[in-house]
């Protein structure tokens, strides 16, 4: 949850917001000390913040954020997701990148709700104001992989990675999306990308274990799966869905 403090705090330090000076001169509650309640006391931090959003200007964007966090630390994130996109409807008179930043929170958040239609759509706003940022559209290519939109979830992982040629997630995204559209071949290039990425990655070498199954070569899938499987033995990770998954298919 940190990386929704941090973005929108170096947002509004940027913009020479009064929300980020520190405590009001009056003793009235205001951001910061409702952001150092967060993860203390998350029931006090929203009750905080519902009264910091009643008052006027930047106090009330600041109590905004902040109840979104509230709601994020209390595991309601339906409801964070909400807030995040009213905020970012709000802000008319901030920048792109602001408004893409809340907007693309939102996202974040409805997506871990499993609300993939708003996540989208706050998503698609991020896209509009933030189109070189390349984890809108990663996150936008992880809703549609949820939902089974593989055309669109490759389609984004595409846009993703070539704004970031780095980017982990798309590649796997991509792999996905293209071995369940029946082209392995092309999964085969970022799954072994991937895997050269991040060696040790378990859903990585799930991946490259499916596109290879696909591809018909079961020995190097088996080869795979065992890695997966001795990687997590090793990490304490037995429990990892992608360690379960690649049990499962070795019991094949």
């Amino acid at each position: 949850m940190k990386q929704f403090v941090l973005a929108f705090s170096l947002l509004f330090f940027a913009s020479g917001s009064a929300l980020a000076q520190g405590a009001s001169l009056d003793g009235e509650p205001d951001y910061d000390a409702c952001l150092a309640l967060v993860e203390r006391d998350a029931a006090q931090a929203l009750d905080m913040a519902q009264t910091l959003r009643y008052k006027q200007g930047e106090a009330a964007a600041g109590g905004l954020h902040c109840e979104a966090l509230a709601l994020m630390q209390l595991n309601r994130p339906e409801e964070a997701g909400q807030v995040f996109f009213e905020l970012a409807e709000r802000l008319t008179r901030a920048d792109d990148a602001m408004r893409a930043e809340i907007y693309g929170q939102s996202g974040d958040a409805f997506a871990i709700a499993g609300k993939g239609e708003n996540a989208i759509r706050a998503y698609d706003r991020a896209i509009t104001r933030g189109p070189e940022e390349a984890r809108y559209f990663t996150g936008r290519a992880r809703v549609k992989a949820i939902a089974g939109n593989w055309e669109g979830a490759r389609d984004d992982a595409a846009e993703a990675l070539a704004l970031d040629p780095f980017e982990f997630e798309p590649l796997l995204i991509r792999s996905a999306a293209n071995r369940t559209l029946g082209y392995p071949r092309a999964s085969l290039v970022d799954a072994n990308r991937a895997v050269e990425m991040r060696p040790r990655d378990l859903d990585a070498l799930l991946e490259r274990g499916l596109v290879h199954q696909a591809l018909g070569d079961g020995k190097a899938a088996r080869a795979d799966w065992l890695i997966v499987r001795q990687t997590a033995e090793e990490t304490g990770r037995q429990a990892h869905p992608a360690a379960v998954a690649a049990e499962s298919y070795l019991r094949k």
